[in-house]
């Protein structure tokens, strides 16, 4: 049911964004740090926290992927939110941004990829079970509308260029959530 209200939801916030750009034409829709940005940030924070919660409170076996993910969104962020440009203490912007955010993040993607290296021989069980669950294949989505955002950054031969990539990303953002919420729910067991 959550999944359903999620999608929901969604549809309805892609519809009014298309609506105040394309038919309005408020370019400040899709401008840095502005409203479809904002959307992205709490999608990301949705998620992290989503996929966090049962690495925490429950007895799982796929706990590390839960986590690897949950850290992703977390990077996406960071990415995502100009920390420096907030009026929070000097500690936070280190952190968030420029060589703290990426000594947090090299720390914490290098720890994980070393657990799962030195557990290789569990972790190879769940690769199939995980890129064959409906979670696993909107993750795979979430990542493609990623890249195809990515893409349509620097086509500016499109007036529009900027909104169409925002929108890929928050589609990817979607996806990520929707798997949060899957394996929220579904443990990911090794075969």
């Amino acid at each position: 049911m959550r999944i359903y209200i999620t999608s929901a939801l969604y549809t309805a916030i892609f519809l009014w964004l298309f609506y105040l750009v394309l038919i309005l034409n408020r370019s400040v829709v899709y401008a840095e740090n502005g409203l479809l940005e904002n959307i992205q940030v709490l999608t990301l924070l949705a998620t992290c926290i989503i996929f966090f919660i049962p690495t925490i409170s429950q007895k799982r076996e796929d706990k590390l992927i839960l986590l690897f993910f949950s850290f992703l969104s977390l990077a996406f962020i960071l990415r995502e939110i100009d920390v420096e440009r907030l009026d929070v203490s000097s500690i936070l912007v280190f952190i968030g941004s420029g060589i703290g955010r990426n000594t947090l993040l090299g720390i914490g993607f290098m720890a994980i990829i070393t657990y799962a290296i030195v557990n290789h021989t569990y972790y190879k069980k769940l690769i199939k079970p995980f890129f064959t669950s409906k979670g696993g294949v909107l993750l795979v989505l979430a990542g493609i509308f990623l890249l195809i955002g990515d893409r349509f950054e620097n086509y500016d031969t499109m007036y529009i260029h900027v909104f169409i990539e925002e929108m890929f990303e928050l589609l990817g953002y979607l996806f990520m959530l929707l798997s949060a919420l899957i394996f929220s729910k579904n443990r990911l067991l090794a075969t």
